[in-house]
């Protein structure tokens, strides 16, 4: 897909570097997914001292020299712009603004290969030889966590401790809370750990090489924290619009999505030696009534909508599971044999050891499935109660958390043991990189929903003044333990961070206003500002700007769900009453999940981040003045109205009764943007999908499409594939099975872009098997959404199954029967006509046959 002569042009590069393109074309190895340097201010001069520079840190100051590499030296970090603009911003802050390449661009490559833990069965065979040396004093200490008196942890415990035991080398497990990073709990902690966006914001960057970077860094942070386990990723997918959690959850509306960005997590988290606990299983899909509600699904739903992420999850070796809080069919999820022994460890296969949720365990439940409990205050697995439990099932528990710690040498890397570790819970594991990686990933996060007439980006040439309205532009962060802002709100969000078990207070956050305003005053632009709500103040700042952007927000926090989905402070008034005043409106949204926008239609610009950490504000400049193209996509349906969602129930049974019908596979929800959805700043045209190829190993079919660039900026696009499967699959509407996010495609270029579908992909669940079941035949539809489909395939499937058809008899016995049933209607019309009434028939006729009308044909 790559035109030299197109390229050459687009990236400027000289004649002398021509024949080392070419060569890298050649050799399959231009891949670097980063902008141009050629397209860079002050690029001339730059990179002299090097024959054939390949990328560069640039720099937007004239006198700045830039850092160069060639192609034979090329830093680990150049292989796409998430990691390598973090890794040129965090060389200096002020120095240089990203990174850029004077090769051409291309497709993406594979996935990077990150280190892997020791296989599973070499970690149970150690296991295996230290367990009967363990007394069951030891074996119940590996089994119940320790450090909380109540509901209050102790100084020097992470939030999930257990003991060690000296005598072996036994390490403890030191677990700590992680859904927006590494969790602060006291303030003596605070400033000393990155503020990331959320993993619902990590979604919508559809980017599986962005997830894993995120991970690795995520990583790293807790292991300088002394921890050695992640309780996360939160992988449940949404059903409800209004679950307060749902900014936890990197699967956002989609089972497919969560599969492929949960397996990135899991490996990038643990490539660092730090073990990930997937959370919540199962079912827990609302926070009303979360602890005694009975979320009751059918076997087909399961499997098909809510348990691949945790599938994928467990292939990719994760080695922990929490269960949740509610029931499920009546039992408590905890202590659910067929759904924790039937399911996950025998169905799913999963190796690790299942912790509860912190006081989600009502009795001992080690015959059903549960390996430890947590935190363990309620003494359910005590050593008098451990003894009364069958040898063998202790030792299964035992075993499984003892593999997890030889599959991560925990027993050599372990930096403490609580209540020894108040000093590594106070180390300070932030710093530029992991600042600027936050700043980069929040970026490519943000979805661009509309921009009318091309307004978005701004730049100095056609805007000379802007406003900035709305209180959420200068919004602070919560902190829970704060005397100012009220130390019993554990689980209250903010517009950065959402609330309970895994907020984290952003210190040094970048709010709206100063990230915006900061770039803008650069670029020469003026800055007027309104930092209320107030609707008469707003609309006289805006008449004097030539761009209104409003700033609004809502959020949420664990334990309860939102009242609603509108933004928070009347902000919709506030957006209307601008609209109706100001020349040009943008409308920059934060949120924690789906939001009702329902002033759409009077803005030109509409961009949505779903709370996107610290470095906010800076996000939100670089998109808007096109430092970086919007690149996200929605992994939620913006819906219409409240309508066109799921509401929580306040039942004490919450019947999952809309089976597949959720999100975009409900034909009855109307989305006000579509699944996703997302716009930049060029267009593409989607041109000759065919089916075939050399696929990879493991896949068994492969749709290629061609992409091209028709605009006037280099972008890229996430190319998703919407499976038609027969109607006896289940499936309404065409469902994600394959998506792939683009390199950077260049104006009047074009990239071949391949979309793998294994077996597993390409197939439905057949309840009667309990299997899943290949058709014969199916059809991809290729576009920019669910909504958006530019090209579309139909394909039969190798080893795919037809559709059984009855046998002739059966037919032939069906065919007599109607015309059996045909001729005596039409004696019965022909009697009543002529006037008979005699017969045996007649009391019929008078009751039925006024009534009675033949199918017209």
């Amino acid at each position: 897909g790559v035109d030299l002569k197109v390229v050459m042009s687009a990236v400027g590069l000289p004649h002398t570097a021509a024949i080392l393109v070419l060569l890298e074309v050649l050799r399959g190895c231009c891949c670097i997914d980063l902008e141009p340097c050629n397209l860079k201010a002050h690029v001339q001069g730059q990179c002299t001292g090097i024959a054939a520079p390949a990328v560069a840190c640039w720099s937007k100051e004239a006198e700045a020299r830039w850092l160069c590499w060639s192609a034979e030296d090329l830093p680990a970090w150049a292989v796409h712009a998430v990691s390598a603009d973090a890794a040129c911003q965090a060389k200096d802050t002020t120095a240089f603004a990203g990174a850029c390449s004077f090769l051409p661009p291309g497709p993406r490559g594979e996935l990077p290969h990150v280190f892997e833990p020791l296989a599973w069965d070499a970690a149970q065979s150690l296991a295996d030889e230290l367990l009967p040396r363990l007394t069951i004093e030891e074996k119940q200490m590996l089994l119940q966590g320790i450090g909380w008196k109540g509901y209050d942890l102790t100084h020097g415990h992470y939030v999930g401790s257990t003991r060690a035991i000296p005598r072996l080398n036994v390490s403890s497990l030191n677990m700590q809370d992680a859904a927006a990073g590494f969790r602060l709990y006291w303030r003596d902690m605070l400033g000393t750990a990155t503020c990331w966006p959320s993993l619902l914001a990590l979604a919508a960057t559809w980017d599986e090489f962005a997830v894993q970077d995120f991970a690795v860094a995520l990583g790293k942070e807790f292991s300088g924290k002394g921890a050695n386990g992640i309780l996360g990723p939160s992988v449940n997918v949404h059903r409800v619009a209004r679950n307060g959690r749902n900014f936890e959850y990197i699967s956002g509306e989609d089972p497919h999505l969560g599969s492929k960005l949960a397996a990135a997590y899991v490996r990038g988290v643990q490539s660092t030696g730090v073990f990930a606990v997937m959370k919540h299983f199962a079912f827990n899909e609302q926070e009303t009534n979360r602890y005694s509600e009975s979320s009751n699904v059918d076997e087909k739903t399961a499997w098909e909508l809510y348990y691949p992420p945790f599938q994928a999850a467990v292939d990719a070796g994760v080695a922990a599971t929490m269960c949740s809080y509610n029931k499920v069919h009546g039992v408590q999820a905890c202590s659910n044999k067929e759904l924790l022994l039937g399911v996950l460890k025998q169905r799913m296969g999963f190796q690790g050891f299942i912790q509860s949720d912190w006081w989600a365990a009502h009795e001992m439940s080690l015959p059903e499935g549960l390996d430890q409990e947590m935190p363990g205050t309620q003494n359910l697995f005590s050593l008098n109660a451990l003894a009364q439990q069958p040898v063998d099932r202790v030792d299964d528990a035992a075993r499984r958390v003892l593999s997890v710690m030889y599959r991560f040498d925990l027993m050599n890397t372990t930096k403490c043991a609580a209540p020894e570790c108040s000093k590594f819970l106070r180390a300070n594991v932030s710093g530029p990189q992991h600042r600027a990686l936050a700043r980069s990933l929040a970026t490519e996060s943000i979805v661009l929903l509309k921009n009318s007439d091309s307004l978005l980006p701004l730049s100095s040439e056609s805007v000379k003044t802007i406003a900035i309205i709305g209180s959420a532009a200068v919004a602070k962060p919560f902190d829970s333990s704060a005397k100012d802002q009220g130390r019993s709100q554990w689980a209250r969000g903010d517009y950065y961070s959402g609330g309970g078990s895994g907020h984290v207070v952003a210190s040094g956050v970048v709010t709206p206003l100063a990230g915006i305003k900061k770039l803008a005053e650069t670029l020469g632009i003026e800055v007027l500002t309104s930092t209320t709500d107030d609707p008469t103040e707003a609309v006289e700042v805006a008449r004097n700007a030539d761009v209104s952007i409003v700033v609004a927000a809502t959020t949420s926090g664990e334990a309860s769900d939102r009242e609603h989905l509108h933004l928070d402070g009347d902000a919709d008034d506030l957006i209307a009453a601008v609209a109706e005043q100001a020349e040009k409106v943008v409308v920059l949204i934060q949120t924690p999940g789906a939001v009702l926008m329902p002033w759409r239609d009077s803005v030109e610009s509409v961009l949505v981040l779903f709370l996107g950490g610290e470095e906010t504000g800076n996000a939100w400049a670089n998109v808007l003045f096109g430092e970086h193209a919007p690149a996200g996509r929605l992994p939620v349906m913006i819906p219409e109205s409240e309508a066109d969602t799921i509401a929580p129930s306040t039942s004490p049974v919450v019947e999952y009764s809309e089976g597949l019908d959720t999100s975009y596979r409900n034909p009855g929800f109307t989305a006000a943007f579509p699944f996703g959805h997302g716009l930049t700043y060029t267009t593409f045209a989607y041109v000759a999908a065919v089916a075939g190829g050399n696929c990879s190993a493991g896949v068994l079919l492969c749709i290629n499409v061609t992409v091209r660039n028709d605009g006037s900026r280099p972008g890229r696009t996430v190319v998703q594939l919407y499976l038609e499967l027969p109607a006896l699959s289940g499936y309404k509407t065409p469902v994600l099975r394959s998506f792939k996010k683009t390199g950077l495609i260049l104006p009047g270029t074009s990239q071949q872009v391949m979309l793998h579908l294994s077996s597993k992909e390409l197939s439905y669940y057949d309840v009667d098997s309990r299997q899943w079941q290949l058709p014969y035949s199916a059809v991809a539809h290729v576009g920019e959404s669910s909504a958006d489909i530019r090209q579309s395939v139909n394909f039969e499937i190798p080893g795919g199954v037809r559709p059984a058809f009855p046998s002739l008899p059966l037919v032939l016995c069906g065919i007599a029967g109607l015309v059996i049933a045909c001729a005596l209607i039409s004696f019965l019309r022909r009697r009543r006509e002529d006037g008979s009434s005699g017969s045996a028939f007649s009391a019929l006729e008078q009751r039925n046959m006024d009534d009675f009308e033949l199918p017209q044909r």
